[in-house]
């Protein structure tokens, strides 16, 4: 009984040994630094210097992107060019022979000035085109510098992007048949740019045309052939747009007064 004793003694001897050495001492408090105010506007301004790069590379990437499409179609375009020349070619206007000689017979053309001219201006031009309009003065201004050496020649090239350039060759052809072409000419030319069906009668009418005749003659077709018959001896002698002039067959390269000048004195002093 005594030994038993002894060794319950021992074993809680032991056990409270253990217990005292696992037993875990009290946690202490850590307490974190206070924030100061300085230590609060460094934060705020931290990120907004963060927010700040966000937004300058959000731009450089935006900056990067569109130079990349402005290159991509600059090489498309090179490409095109690359890849069709032959195509592009025809487009283009053909070389004008200054030098040569054209057959532009008067045949039915209205003419102003001596008919027995030894210089013949033949002019192929469009009612609606603004660069004959200003040509008219020049012309006029040649014309009576040489009463009787020079003969203006009219032949008709209306455009077909030009909406009412057939229907005013069509009405100077009608006052034409009552020996009003001239008049009706200048007319037109005068107010090219709002050029319109009424205005032509309301022309024919101020010129004291008979109204019956005008109207049946400009609504027909009568004149159709001839206008064609002048853009195909257009297109025969490359005429490619208006004005286009022509002094006793050779094509005119300038068109000042002075420029018609030279070239009458010219043929005149042969």
């Amino acid at each position: 009984m005594k030994k038993i004793f002894i060794i319950i003694s021992l074993l809680l001897s032991i056990i409270l040994c253990i217990s005292s050495c696992v037993q875990k001492e009290p946690v202490k408090e850590i307490k974190a630094p206070a924030i100061t105010k300085e230590d609060f506007k460094e934060i705020k301004d931290t990120q907004a210097e963060i927010q700040n790069i966000q937004t300058d590379m959000r731009n450089t990437l935006a900056d990067i992107q569109n130079t990349q499409k402005a290159i991509l179609a600059k090489l498309s375009d090179i490409e095109k060019k690359v890849m069709t020349p032959v195509q592009a070619a025809p487009q283009g206007r053909p070389v004008i022979d200054f030098n040569k000689i054209y057959n532009l017979p008067v045949a039915h053309s209205p003419v102003k000035g001596n008919k027995n001219a030894p210089v013949t201006i033949v002019e192929f031009s469009d009612f609606q085109c603004p660069y004959c309009s200003q040509l008219q003065s020049t012309l006029n201004d040649v014309l009576q510098a040489y009463p009787k050496e020079v003969k203006l020649v009219f032949k008709h090239y209306p455009l077909s992007f030009h909406q009412q350039a057939m229907n005013a060759a069509k009405a100077s052809e009608a006052a034409r048949e009552q020996g009003k072409f001239w008049e009706m000419h200048d007319l037109i030319f005068q107010n090219f740019n709002k050029l319109n069906e009424q205005l032509f009668k309301e022309f024919a009418q101020q010129m004291g045309l008979n109204m019956e005749k005008f109207s049946s003659d400009f609504s027909s077709s009568k004149y159709d052939q001839q206008i064609q018959q002048d853009m195909m001896l257009a297109r025969s002698s490359d005429v490619t747009g208006t004005p286009t002039l022509f002094i006793n067959g050779k094509r005119v390269q300038q068109r000042s007064f002075n420029d018609f000048k030279l070239a009458i004195d010219s043929i005149l002093k042969k």
